[in-house]
């Protein structure tokens, strides 16, 4: 049944340039987002629904009528308004395009619209490679530089490099790239060792904050010039499972399990610990927004929980072979869908779960399918 309504909110929102984050009217949310599309797409070829498919061609195609001169990917179309971030532009943006059209070329096997835009592809890839700023291999993202655009996470972040590990896999694959192979491989590696602790002899990033970093069971949230920030990123960790990265995982499921307990439910928190007023990273949120404060504690990046990232979640542990949490998972969403409104919220707070954001996204839509798959 919820599986028929999250296929009709994505159906509903898909235009003639696209497909919109939401069918709904509110803020910036019609619009074409790369990161939104893009998934919401790659979740249509995973279910196998073709007007998903035609509807991420149709995004592909608007994203890259904007491409910026440095190969930059906009954050956002609206009408003939290309927008790349406001506060800051959006990193994972430009990386997200990648991996969707690469994914779709796969998918389809379109010959012709793999050499069209073979040229802006290769475009985009460079401009990543610019953002490393010291040649060193790992991206750099500004202070709410990618989808947590409101949160406090910045410098070498976890969720873009493991994306860009994507976008390089892929688009070696798609197009026989012995060199962005290695390239793929290598940035694999520096991910594996710079962000948990390892016996690995290679050279650290930040040899000093790495010594003070303390062990963690999942992928540390992010590196920056003044140390680690230790918080546990789901988005970030759930994509690296997906992608097969190297992880304790009965340590990491074990960790799950640990703060489903403490919250009393299976919507995990897409970042934890809660940052709370009396918190030092407090001044970074407070101010840290375009339209109106969101993130109180439990709430949107501060704890909300993400049924798009939860999706991910649960497709990235069926892979790896652990079935039960994905099960969990998709019965407690089952249950607030049934319980307070099939609407496909943005997010739920985490302390009393109350559906959340816009509704009718594409992103928990999207997050619903990838559940089931």
């Amino acid at each position: 049944m919820y599986k028929q309504k999250a296929i009709e909110t994505i159906l509903k929102a898909i235009s003639e340039q696209g497909i919109l984050a939401s069918s709904e009217k509110r803020d910036n949310y019609a619009r074409i987002w790369s990161r939104d599309s893009m998934m919401t797409g790659i979740a249509g070829i995973l279910a196998n629904n073709q007007m998903i498919v035609d509807g991420l061609e149709k995004s592909i195609k608007t994203l890259v009528a904007h491409q910026a001169e440095n190969g930059q990917i906009p954050s956002n179309v609206y009408g003939n308004k290309a927008s790349y971030g406001t506060l800051v532009g959006r990193t994972d943006a430009t990386i997200w395009w990648i991996i969707g059209t690469c994914e779709y070329i796969k998918h389809s096997k379109k010959d012709v619209l793999k050499a069209e835009l073979k040229e802006n592809i290769y475009n985009a890839l460079l401009c990543l490679k610019t953002w490393e700023f010291n040649q060193r291999g790992l991206l750099y993202s500004p202070l709410g530089g990618n989808w947590a655009d409101e949160y406090v996470t910045s410098g070498y972040v976890l969720y873009d490099n493991v994306l860009r590990y994507w976008a390089l896999k892929n688009l070696a694959e798609v197009y026989h790239d012995h060199e962005l192979k290695t390239m793929a491989e290598t940035t694999k590696m520096l991910i594996e060792n710079n962000f948990r602790k390892n016996s690995f002899e290679e050279k650290k990033y930040h040899e000093t904050a790495y010594k003070k970093a303390t062990n963690k069971p999942y992928f540390w949230a992010s590196l920056n010039a003044n140390g680690y920030d230790e918080r546990f990123d789901l988005a970030g960790n759930a994509i690296a499972v997906f992608l097969g990265f190297d992880l304790d995982m009965n340590a990491f499921t074990q960790y799950l399990e640990e703060i489903s307990v403490e919250f009393g439910h299976w919507m995990l928190p897409v970042f934890y610990p809660i940052i709370f007023p009396k918190d030092p990273d407090w001044n970074l949120l407070e101010n840290n927004y375009s339209y109106d404060f969101k993130n109180q504690p439990y709430h949107f990046h501060n704890g909300g929980s993400w049924p798009i990232f939860l999706g991910w979640l649960c497709l990235g542990l069926k892979n790896r072979g652990y079935i039960e949490i994905p099960l969990k998972i998709l019965k407690q969403y089952e249950l607030l869908l049934e319980k307070k409104g099939a609407n496909f919220n943005e997010y739920y707070s985490t302390d009393e779960l109350l559906p959340l954001g816009t509704n009718y996204l594409c992103f928990s839509a999207s997050g619903y399918l990838l559940m089931n798959i």
